[in-house]
């Protein structure tokens, strides 16, 4: 009997998806990015996203979102919208706004990868973010 890793599992459902990258990495406090992280604040870059200044610490270490968290599964996916929904008389926006909001969509697909996780390697506890 073959066993599959758990890897080689959520990279392929990722990949089922949608998503066209993803990268898994250890739950841990990300020392080298604090210090930039702390400075691209003080220098206000992240203009009026201002939750980006809540939670300091928790942007740091995954561990203190969800208490044992052993891994990261980072995704990546590209949520450029058909063709057919740009129209050359609408109003110049941004492309990701013409279709439906991508915050719903992505974790809608996040929540099934969660869930496929459950389904196939055992219980996990897990968070779904996006941006």
């Amino acid at each position: 009997m073959h066993l599959t890793k758990p890897t080689h599992l959520i990279k392929s459902e990722a990949s089922r998806l949608g998503f066209f990258h993803v990268g898994i990495s250890k739950a841990d406090f990300l020392e080298e990015e604090a210090p930039r992280l702390e400075q691209w604040l003080t220098k206000n870059m992240h203009g009026q996203m201002s939750y980006m200044e809540r939670n300091f610490d928790k942007r740091l270490d995954p561990r203190l979102l969800v208490e044992g968290a052993k891994s990261v599964i980072s995704l990546l996916i590209n949520y450029f919208p058909d063709k057919e929904q740009l129209h050359s008389d609408a109003p110049k926006i941004s492309r990701y706004a013409y279709g439906k909001d991508y915050h719903v969509v992505i974790k809608d697909k996040l929540k099934e990868l969660v869930q496929f996780i459950r389904d196939h390697i055992g219980e996990v506890s897990g968070r779904a973010f996006t941006d």
